[in-house]
C-alpha cells in the first residue's frame, strides 16, 4: 500500500545524517567492491560497530549503501582488468573484458553503470511496494526448488562454454568435485581434506574467483609486450553517460537481465552470483546472427549487469518480512538490524513503519547517488587500461595476494588463490572454461543441500515428489529448455564467407 505515510518517510531519508551516511556507504562500497578479495559483507561487517551510536534508520541505510554499491563495484574491476571485485561480477568479465580489450572500456562502464542503476532502482520500488507478497513466494521454495534452481543454474555452464562444450562441462564437473571438498554439514565427516585443517572448512569462493580470474589475468598480461596496455588505445573518451541509441540496442537485454535479478533476489541462498549466469545464458540462447558473445557482445554486459543489481532490492524482502536473508550480504545487515533492537517479520512494519520505510527510500536514493559517484571513480579506475602490461601484470599479481589475505586473513587462502591462478591460467591457455568451475564450486553446495534435504522430505521418492510441485515442475521444464538450446549450434557461428551483421556503431 502506497499511501501518504509512505510517501511521507521519502523526506526522512534525505535528512542531513541520512544522507551523509548514504554518501558514506555508496563510496566505501565502490572502493570495497572494485578491490578483489574485499567482498560487500566484509565492509558491511566492518561498519557495524561504527553503527553502534546512529540513530537505526541512518546504521541500515549506511548498511544497505554500502550493499548496493558494492556489488555495482566489483565490475570495474571485471571490466578493465578481467578481475572480477565480487562474485557477482564475475559473468561481467567474458564480455566486458573483451570490450575493453577492442577499446570500448568506457562504453561497457556506462552500460553497466546504466544497467545496475535501473536495475537497483526498479529493485529498490519493488522492495518497498510489494515486500509483503513477495516474501510469501520464497515461502513456497523448498529443498526441490533449491536443487532445480542449482541444476538450473549450471545448464549456463553448456552456454558459456564458447569453442567446446565438452570441455565446459569438464569444467563444470571439476567445480563440483572441488566443492565436494570439507567436513559434510550432515554426517561431519571430513571428505577430501588429506588431514589440512585449511580444507576442512571447504574451499572459500573469494580465493577461487580472485585465482582463476585476477591471479590469471595477471600473469597472462605479464607474460605480453612489456610497453603495450590492455586496449592499445592512447588516450580514453569521457562521455560517461550512456546514448539513447546504445539503451535502445540493448533495451531487450536489460530487460531480461533486470527481471532475472528481481526473481532470484525473492529466493534465499540464490542471490546475484546465480542471477548472473542464469542472466547471460539466457542470453546466449537469445543470441542472433552477427552477435559476438565471447568477443564483446554489449547485450552479453547489458544483461549481466541488470540482473546483479536487480537482485539487491528483492534479496532484502525474506529479510524484512520473513527474517530470512537472501544472501550473505543479507544476513549481515539482519544482524545489524537485530542489534538495532528491530525484530524482522510482519510486526517490523506495524511497530517501526517510519524506520523500515526510511531504509527503503534510503536504498533506492542510493542507487540514484551510486551513478552520479560512480562517475569520478570510473573516470580514475579507466587510466588502468592505458598503462602498459609490464606495470599492470604484476600489480593485478600483488594486489591479488593482498586482497586474498586482508579479505581472510590466511595465508593458506593466498597459498589456495595461487593454485586456482595457475589452474586459470592453463585453462585458458586450452580452451577449457574458468567461469564453469566457478559455478560448479558456487552451485554444488547448494544443489548438494537441496537434493539432501529433498531425499529426506521425500522420503528416498524425490521423483514422485518433484512431480506433485508446480514450481518444480516448472523449473524442470526450464532446465530441459535450456539443455536443448545449449547444445543447438551457436546462430552467431558462421562460415567466413558469410555476411556477418555489425551492431550499431557505439563508439564514443
Amino acid at each position: 500500500m502506497f499511501g501518504e505515510d509512505v510517501l511521507g518517510y521519502l523526506f526522512n531519508a534525505v535528512s542531513p545524517d541520512n544522507f551523509l551516511a548514504m554518501l558514506l556507504g555508496v563510496v566505501i562500497g565502490l572502493v570495497i567492491g572494485a578491490i578483489p578479495g574485499l567482498s560487500p559483507p566484509m565492509a558491511i561487517a566492518l561498519l557495524i560497530p561504527v553503527s553502534f551510536n546512529m540513530a537505526p534508520d541512518t546504521a541500515l541505510i549506511l548498511l544497505v549503501s554500502c550493499f548496493a554499491a558494492g556489488i555495482y563495484g566489483g565490475s570495474f574491476s571485471a571490466i578493465l582488468l578481467r578481475a572480477p571485485g565480487t562474485s557477482a561480477s564475475a559473468a561481467s568479465t567474458i564480455e566486458g573484458y573483451e570490450m575493453t580489450k577492442r577499446g570500448k572500456a568506457i562504453q561497457a562502464i556506462r552500460i553497466s553503470t546504466f544497467a545496475s542503476v535501473v536495475g537497483g532502482l526498479i529493485s529498490g520500488f519493488v522492495l518497498l511496494l510489494l515486500a509483503p507478497p513477495l516474501a510469501v513466494v520464497s515461502l513456497l521454495f523448498g529443498p526441490s526448488e533449491y536443487f532445480l534452481v542449482a541444476i538450473l543454474g549450471l545448464t549456463a555452464i553448456a552456454s558459456v562454454a564458447f569453442g567446446s562444450v565438452l570441455k565446459g562441462l569438464l569444467s563444470g564437473l571439476l567445480g563440483l568435485f572441488l566443492s565436494t571438498f570439507g567436513i559434510d554439514a550432515y554426517s561431519g565427516f571430513p571428505r577430501y581434506t588429506f588431514d589440512m585443517i585449511t580444507l576442512e572448512s571447504g574451499i572459500g569462493i573469494m580465493p577461487a574467483i580472485i585465482g582463476l580470474f585476477a591471479f590469471a589475468q595477471g600473469m597472462e598480461l605479464s607474460e605480453g609486450e612489456a610497453k603495450t596496455n590492455i586496449s592499445g588505445e592512447k588516450s580514453l573518451s569521457w562521455n560517461i553517460w550512456p546514448r539513447p541509441s546504445e539503451i535502445f540496442y540493448v533495451r531487450w537485454s536489460l530487460i531480461r537481465g533486470w527481471a532475472t535479478g528481481l526473481v532470484m533476489g525473492i529466493i534465499p541462498a540464490a542471490g546475484g552470483s546465480i542471477a548472473q549466469w542464469i542472466a547471460y545464458a539466457w542470453e546466449i540462447r537469445r543470441a542472433k546472427p552477427g552477435d559476438r558473445f565471447g568477443k564483446g557482445e554489449i547485450k552479453g554486459l547489458a544483461a549481466t549487469e541488470g540482473s546483479n543489481n536487480g537482485v539487491t532490492g528483492t534479496s532484502l524482502i525474506p529479510m524484512f518480512v520473513l527474517g530470512i536473508p537472501g544472501g550473505i550480504s543479507a544476513a549481515v545487515i539482519l544482524g545489524a538490524l537485530m542489534i538495532h533492537g528491530l525484530q524482522p517479520g510482519t510486526q517490523l512494519f506495524k511497530n517501526n513503519p517510519e524506520v523500515v520505510y526510511t531504509i527503503m527510500w534510503g536504498f533506492i536514493i542510493a542507487n540514484v547517488m551510486m551513478g552520479f559517484v560512480a562517475v569520478f571513480l570510473a573516470r580514475a579506475m579507466a587510466y588502468l587500461t592505458l598503462f602498459p602490461r609490464g606495470i599492470i601484470g604484476p600489480l593485478i599479481i600483488i594486489f591479488s595476494i593482498i586482497g586474498t589475505y586482508a579479505g581472510t586473513n590466511n595465508v593458506d587462502d593466498v597459498w589456495m588463490m595461487i593454485a586456482f591462478g595457475v589452474l586459470g591460467y592453463f585453462m585458458v591457455k586450452h580452451n577449457y572454461s574458468p567461469a564453469g568451475v566457478l559455478l560448479g564450486l558456487i552451485l554444488g553446495p547448494i544443489a548438494e543441500n537441496g537434493l539432501r534435504d529433498m531425499l529426506v522430505v521425500s522420503y528416498g521418492s524425490p521423483v514422485s515428489f518433484i512431480l506433485t510441485r508446480p514450481i518444480s515442475i516448472a523449473i524442470l521444464v526450464l532446465i530441459v529448455l535450456a539443455l536443448y538450446f545449449s547444445f543447438r549450434p551457436k546462430p552467431w557461428e558462421q562460415t567466413e564467407t558469410e555476411d556477418v551483421k555489425e551492431p550499431p556503431r557505439l563508439d564514443d
